[in-house]
């Protein structure tokens, strides 16, 4: 053999050697006859100038519609005619479209799916359609099945040949009698009409508001208006999913719609009639809403749900596409305008039962996959756990920066206006938004694995409506993806006996034959798997109409329970793997929804008088951003100053609440069983404060209480009166304003501890932030007391160490002195040991545990006596990224010498530190860099350190976090580890802990509240976090489970209040009202949890 020849065959091998075998497979369609290419050609008449859903694409749809026992496809397009396909086995198909008279009548169609609309257990298809814009012609189609592999078109007969904007529609048994009803989703094209407030949604619009069709005995009635249907002209539905999203037996509806308008979350009432719940349930949503689907991904027994959008994951296309709206956009749409908030990015919301979602995308790992239209969840690899796959891909992407600039200058706008002339240009200035597809593997935590490109191919497309099934009859789940401009593209999952699986069928009685609402409730190994059967899901698409589980190695599933629609259930028992079943209703029970899913008895109930404490926090207008464009976060809105104590000297608990800047504090007195506002106009006079935090103790030792405030709202800088703290000593008279030393800082925490055993309480104020210089280290001081006088305490340790946000005292080496520990943010936490009045760090915590803290407290978490540490930290469910190889960066520098600091912070990726803002944010507040970088595209891709000169970043002192993640410091022999809390507790920052014995079982717990909304909406809002109480380290329980109401409420202090001798928890939130709550005391029933 010559040399060559060894040199071919070895390079052969090793190119044999480094190709991955992949989980799904895709055969091409000479291998099997499945010829259909969704093809769409662009003319100077027709394009995405004209058309703004030029590029949605077709559907497919997923049934055996011959009852063979094989899975047939059916293919709807834009310019092309649809096509049918029944499966002849062994993944070869025939096209019957001729012979099925299932081509079409319309020139424009987009959504396809199956059902059984006339009840005779055959699959119909009903085909939706654009029609009446842009010389599209045709309307709303439905074949019914003939059972011969024929169908004839019957939408007139049903009342179903709608002539709208029409995206999909849905299956489903809104009012449980028996036949199957349709949801039609309509979409909006951008007019005049179609912008404005969130009530045009109110007004109906026969073209573009979606309808929901009661089926009468076989023609269908539009009762839309009467069940609460919105149909206005902004609706741009894109996206459906049925489920019974609250378990109530009834099924619920969540449409997707992009745009300006919000999503709808359709509550059924059970008597024929729907309400939009959607601002009590979800703090935020997509912008751009895309495809959705529903999954318990949890095992909880509830129906999560994914709404997808268009955030890319890739730097190029990040920052040449554009993104959410800046701050005072964001408030004129949510104030003006009343639409809710929205982010451009996918979002996964945890089904919590009758409380808020908790949305966990970014955490999950799932926020980011560019164009993405298509999402559906199934267990692809079989091993119990839901995964993921998304669909992606846009022909031309009109989001680009440089087209809409283009597009936006006022000499263009008039040609496109007027003329044709300028439209190929601006055609040819869209980029390609060809994408790969993403594949996420679930895991048992709500984190997902991004597989793609090793269980699928990376092959870049343009991808939208997705179907699943079992098209090989292997018991694996396989994907038909549409395409635009290529050939359908099939996924065939090769898992087959690597894992085992169960398959359910449902034969139901006539006219819903298919079970479209069963419901499964699968368990093995005290492990539950849930399953809802409705088969629209995705996009524009309906799947095969069966339930599928994964199950790994088990051989032998323990129970199955099956819930029909009409609230019936049978259970089955030992049930092997690995098989097809096909189940009927047989000796069937009534199913009590209520007692299966058992409500927590409530351990906090909301006092029904808020026991007179009615006050509402109103946070000031100002705006950090306004100021300081590049901060990673507000530091102004902190407050409001929150403290309990005697202060008129009755022996019972008042409420001092100060006030964000020109409003003046409030006091609340306690009287025999109630509080009663007082003015103490001492106090109330300095209302040009921003009060963020307080501290009621005596502090001349006269047996009186007295009052320190802590201001700052990051608004008043240098050396403004404003910023200094005050001091209101208690006299026989009332209140008198006192001297403190003259230091001029943003506040954060103020505590109390006799440091210096001298019988009086000294006072640690620890400050957060630098007016006008964000990442500069403010002054933390003690103030020592001397008879009531105070004075610095100074050349200390801790007085620079960083942007303070909590502190204890804490005599953590037991030498009889109090020592102090600090929480901040951009740096770790500080254990400062206190040597007769001298304090000294000293390292116990690893370097790398930097973090964005928010709160300490003291808490023995592990029960082995020793004192461990919680630590309320930002979250990981944020755009930033950080971890001890690849900490978040924050450079601090003065980057275009204008003699004002900036910040630019930076999140690692492919191999380099990338700042988090594009040049439309950076060039706001850094001018210069609108001459370095003249286009986008210039600009896009580019890390720190190619934006900037060496010589400038040299300059820049670097801030970074290495953690985000909340947790505790367990303490094993003064030895500290830190242990991150379970994700649940990771959706929002953490900023208030409060240790007591909720449940007088004579152990204490700890109460945990928090989210915050002073970000910008590149970041979003953490709204989602509805608190929890920790027992242990193994027993944390959610709020929302014990009657707390914390969702979409940035909580700011939680404390203990007693009245006649009973507690309470007093929650303070950051403009909104103030919260309290009774505790029940029932430990029997909490020792369970």
């Amino acid at each position: 053999m010559s040399n060559k020849s060894i040199i071919l065959c070895f390079s052969l091998l090793l190119l044999a050697c480094n190709q991955k075998e992949l989980l799904f497979k895709n055969p091409t369609s000479q291998e099997t006859g499945l010829k259909f290419k969704n093809t769409i050609t662009p003319t100077n008449e027709l394009n995405i100038l004209d058309y703004l859903y030029y590029y949605n694409g077709g559907g497919v749809a997923l049934g055996d519609i011959n009852n063979d026992g094989l899975l047939d496809i059916f293919l709807s397009a834009n310019q092309e005619k649809n096509k049918l396909f029944i499966n002849k086995g062994n993944l070869q198909f025939e096209d019957i479209t001729t012979k099925a008279s299932v081509s079409g009548n319309s020139s424009w169609n987009t959504g396809a799916v199956m059902g059984d609309v006339n009840g005779d257990g055959l699959l119909d298809i009903y085909v939706c359609a654009v029609v009446g814009v842009h010389g599209f012609y045709g309307y709303n189609e439905l074949y019914i099945n003939n059972g011969d592999e024929t169908f004839t078109e019957s939408a007139e007969k049903y009342k179903l040949d709608f002539d709208s904007y029409s995206s999909s529609a849905a299956f489903l048994d809104f009012d449980l009698d028996g036949d199957l009803d349709i949801y039609l989703l309509n979409h909006a094209i951008h007019t005049q009409e179609s912008f404005g407030k969130a009530n045009l949604r109110y007004k109906r619009n026969e073209q573009t508001g979606d309808r929901l069709l009661r089926n009468d005995r076989g023609t269908f009635t539009d009762i839309s208006e009467s069940a609460g249907i919105f149909g206005g002209i902004n609706g741009y539905g894109l996206g459906i999913s049925v489920a019974d999203f609250n378990q109530d037996g009834f099924p619920d509806i969540y449409v997707g719609n992009d745009f300006h308008e919000d999503d709808y979350y359709y509550i059924n009432n059970g008597d024929g009639t729907f309400s939009d719940q959607l601002k009590d349930y979800f703090g935020h949503t997509t912008r751009f809403s895309m495809g959705n689907d529903v999954a318990d991904i949890n095992h909880d027994g509830l129906p999560d749900i994914i709404s997808l959008d268009m955030l890319p994951e890739d730097e190029l296309v990040l920052k040449t596409s554009e993104g959410d709206d800046n701050i005072q956009i964001q408030k004129l749409r949510t104030q003006k305008f009343g639409y809710h908030y929205q982010f451009t990015r996918n979002m996964l919301y945890i089904n919590q039962q009758n409380s808020s979602y908790l949305e966990t995308a970014l955490l999950s790992g799932i926020a980011a996959t560019d164009w993405s239209w298509s999402s559906l969840f199934a267990d692809f690899n079989q091993d119990g756990e839901q995964d993921l796959f998304i669909s992606n891909g846009i022909s031309k992407r009109p989001n680009d920066l440089d087209f809409i600039k283009f597009v936006s200058n006022e000499q263009i706008q008039k040609k496109i206006d007027n003329t044709k002339l300028v439209d190929q240009k601006a055609l040819q200035m869209m980029p390609s938004g060809e994408a790969h597809n993403y594949i996420f593997k679930g895991t048992k935590n709500l984190e997902f694995e991004d597989k793609s490109g090793d269980w699928i191919s990376n092959k870049k497309g343009v991808s939208g409506a997705t179907a699943l099934g079992d098209l090989d009859n292997d018991g694996d789940l396989d994907l038909v993806v549409s395409t635009i401009n290529e050939d359908v593209s099939l996924y065939i999952n090769q898992t087959n006996e690597k894992a085992n699986y169960l398959q359910l069928k449902f034969t139901y009685p006539a006219p819903n034959t298919f079970g479209i609402g069963t419901k499964v409730y699968a368990y093995e190994q005290g492990k539950l798997q849930f399953k809802e059967l409705y088969t629209v899901r995705g996009f524009q698409s309906s799947s095969e109409p069966m339930v599928h589980f994964g199950y790994g190695a088990i051989q032998q599933v323990d129970s199955i329970t099956i819930v029909w629609p009409n609230k019936t259930y049978q259970t089955l028992k030992n049930i092997a793997v690995n098989q097809r079943m096909t189940i009927s209703p047989e000796n069937t029970k009534p199913f009590n929804y209520k007692s299966f899913f058992k409500k927590e008895t409530p351990l906090f109930k909301k006092s029904s008088n808020n026991l007179g404490i009615h006050f509402t926090h109103v946070e000031d207008n100002y705006t950090d951003f306004n100021r300081q464009k590049l901060i990673p976060y507000q530091t102004s809105d902190r407050g409001p100053a929150i403290a309990v104590g005697d202060l008129n000297n009755d022996g019972k608990e008042d409420i001092y609440f100060g006030g964000s800047k020109f409003n003046p504090s409030k006091v609340f007195l306690q009287t025999d069983s109630i509080y009663r506002e007082k003015n103490i106009q001492t106090i109330a006079n300095d209302s040009i404060t921003e009060d963020v935090v307080a501290l009621i103790a005596d502090l001349n030792n006269d047996q009186k209480n007295d009052v320190i405030v802590g201001t700052g709202g990051a608004d008043f800088y240098n050396k403004m009166t404003p910023l200094l703290d005050t001091y209101y000593t208690q006299s026989s008279v009332g209140f008198e304003k006192q001297e403190l030393p003259a230091y001029f800082e943003n506040a954060a925490v103020i505590k109390a501890a006799d440091y210096d055993n001298d019988g009086d309480l000294d006072v640690f104020v620890g400050n957060n932030t630098v007016s006008n210089n964000f990442g500069a280290m403010p002054n933390s001081y003690i103030l020592k007391n001397e008879n009531g006088k105070f004075s610095i305490l100074e050349n200390q340790s801790f007085q620079n160490t960083g942007m303070i946000t909590d502190a204890i005292w804490e005599d953590y080496n037991t030498d009889g002195f109090v020592d102090l520990i600090l929480v901040g943010e951009w740096m770790t936490p500080k254990f400062f040991k206190n040597t007769k009045g001298n304090f000294t760090e000293e390292k116990f915590i690893d370097a790398t545990l930097t973090g964005l803290w928010q709160q300490i407290a003291a808490f023995d978490i592990d029960k082995d006596g020793d004192v461990d540490y919680l630590l309320g930290n930002w979250g990981k469910n944020s755009k930033f990224n950080a971890s001890e190889e690849y900490p978040l960066r924050m450079y601090y520098a003065d980057f275009d010498g204008n003699g004002s600091t900036e910040t630019i912070l930076c999140n690692y990726k492919n191999e380099a530190y990338y700042p988090l803002l594009g040049l439309d944010e950076l060039a706001s507040q850094i001018v210069s860099l609108r001459k370095k970088f003249t286009s986008y595209k210039s600009f896009a891709g580019k890390s720190i350190d190619e934006i900037f000169e060496k010589s400038v970043l040299k300059k820049a002192r670097i801030l970074e976090v290495h953690t985000l993640a909340s947790g505790y410091l367990k303490n094993e022999n003064n030895t500290f580890t830190f242990i991150p809390f379970k994700n649940e507790l990771q959706v929002s920052p953490i900023s208030a802990f409060l240790e007591y014995d909720f449940n007088a079982d004579g152990d204490n717990e700890v109460l945990v509240a928090g989210n915050y909304f002073g970000v910008s909406p590149y970041q979003g809002r953490f709204d989602s976090f509805p608190g929890a109480l920790i027992f242990n380290e193994d027993k944390i329980v959610l709020g929302n489970k014990i009657g707390l109401d914390f969702n979409q409420k940035a909580v700011k202090k939680l404390n203990i209040i007693k009245v006649q001798n009973k507690s309470y928890v007093l929650a303070t939130i950051n403009n909104d009202h103030a919260q309290v709550y009774e505790l029940t005391h029932l430990k029997d029933d909490y020792k369970k949890l």
